[in-house]
């Protein structure tokens, strides 16, 4: 990583890290947004099913992978704030070797329990096939889609986000290549729409082990040393991640199975058009994160306290800036987004026309809650940063699905995760506060958003 960050413009170096990780993290989910047009214009509501029904592995594997991948960057680019080479390499090479061993066992798992697997998550009767399809063919994907994630956070770390970026938009041109090639042209259906996003995510991933096996990367790999108290460390600083996303694997879910019983497999298909519109606001804002993680994870190695306060104040910002302009979009275009994927369902328009519109209410307040996860997470404190994530993404959310549907109708479904966001904004703004003052810095009011 390049150590000089420029303390007279905080913001320089902050739109340095954080508009190339926005950038990619916008075409990470702009892989799954493409196959979800595709999928909806060549298939229709039960495709669109299909995808949100495996959604629950894909999210068990991301809450490995994040956790490993968070909590070892975290040492590590602590390590090259303390200027130790040695020790940074140690955590690059045991963070990469974890990962790869508990998501191949995960995978081995799904792989051999198939059936029961999909009977779990609800496929059954007309939904099966499209989803055993689907889930059959990505399988054999997912270890390189998360090695990826977790080879792009290092070369984020290394200060080189462009270069991630530019991964990223290769694989987003051959995945939109491939989906009309094998989606449309060849007519494979979801096995067409698993390949297309497979064999995009293997290339980037191609590229970014090549870019660390060539020796141009700052992180080197080096005979590993099982190191139990770096492993413990590394596990811990990465849980409140594997918790909101271990949360979000459960709640998506318990989503699934009060829809489909409520409403039927048009109300599945509008909860993921609804998913693909709040997933690229949050994988913006997880690209905000990512470009603020590296530089508090830094200057809190380094002891630079006025910096993080900057950078965290500026991160709050602008999450709601994004939060601010997606649900104008969200109210403005909200027919038109929809169509893009509903193949002229109008049942199907309709039931997600009125959920977006409620749902998008936590796109104003969501992002703080994540950036504070994050900035807790970067300092070493897992504990609150896996307070704020339990709350937002598990507890509230499986109180309200079972309990807002049965006072208010199908409205209770798309209220729940604003809710819970605004209730969770509140207790993370107060150990934010907490945190700033126990730290010594001044605290100014809330219309400042805490800077």
């Amino acid at each position: 990583m390049n150590t000089n960050i420029n303390k007279d413009n905080v913001l320089k170096t902050f739109l340095k890290y954080s508009i190339p990780c926005v950038i990619g993290m916008f075409l990470t989910s702009f892989i799954t947004v493409v196959d979800g047009m595709f999928i909806g214009w060549k298939i229709g509501e039960r495709g669109l099913a299909a995808v949100n029904l495996t959604l629950p592995i894909l999210y068990l594997l991301l809450g490995i992978t994040i956790m490993v991948g968070v909590g070892g960057s975290t040492l590590a680019l602590q390590s090259l704030g303390e200027k130790n080479q040695a020790n940074a390499n140690q955590r690059f090479t045991l963070t990469l070797v974890l990962n790869v061993v508990v998501n191949m066992v995960i995978i081995i798992i799904v792989g051999l329990a198939m059936n029961k697997i999909l009977y779990f998550l609800n496929a059954r009767n007309e939904l099966y096939y499209y989803v055993k399809d689907y889930l059959g063919t990505m399988i054999f994907f997912y270890i390189f889609m998360m090695m990826n994630i977790t080879l792009a956070m290092f070369i984020r770390g290394e200060g080189k986000p462009q270069l991630s970026l530019l991964f990223g938009i290769v694989a987003n041109v051959l995945n939109i290549f491939l989906d009309y090639l094998l989606i449309i042209r060849m007519d494979l259906g979801m096995r067409g729409a698993a390949l297309a996003s497979g064999l995009s995510v293997l290339l980037a991933f191609t590229l970014g082990a090549l870019y660390f096996l060539t020796g141009k990367s700052l992180f080197k790999l080096t005979k590993i040393t099982f190191n139990t108290e770096d492993i413990k460390n590394t596990l811990y600083n990465g849980s409140s991640e594997f918790i909101g996303q271990m949360a979000l694997a459960i709640t998506t879910y318990l989503f699934n199975f009060v829809i489909i019983r409520r409403i039927g497999v048009n109300g599945v298909a509008a909860l993921t058009i609804v998913g693909y519109i709040s997933m690229i606001q949050y994988m913006i804002l997880t690209g905000i994160a990512q470009g603020i993680h590296p530089l508090i994870s830094y200057s809190f190695g380094a002891k630079d306290r006025d910096t993080i306060f900057k950078v965290l104040s500026i991160g709050s910002k602008a999450v709601f800036v994004v939060g601010a302009v997606t649900l104008v979009l969200s109210f403005a275009a909200t027919e038109g987004i929809i169509r893009v994927f509903s193949r002229g369902n109008s049942e199907l328009i309709n039931i997600a026309k009125y959920g977006l519109r409620i749902y998008s209410i936590a796109f104003i307040i969501n992002g703080f809650n994540i950036v504070a996860s994050t900035y807790f997470t970067s300092i070493g404190d897992a504990k609150i940063s896996g307070i704020i994530s339990l709350l937002r993404s598990l507890v509230l959310i499986s109180m309200f699905i079972f309990t807002l549907p049965h006072i208010i109708g199908d409205t209770g479904i798309w209220l729940t995760t604003p809710l819970a966001e605004a209730v969770t904004f509140v207790v993370s703004y107060t150990y934010i506060r907490k945190s700033k003052m126990s730290a010594g810095a001044t605290v100014f009011g809330f219309g400042k958003f805490i800077c």
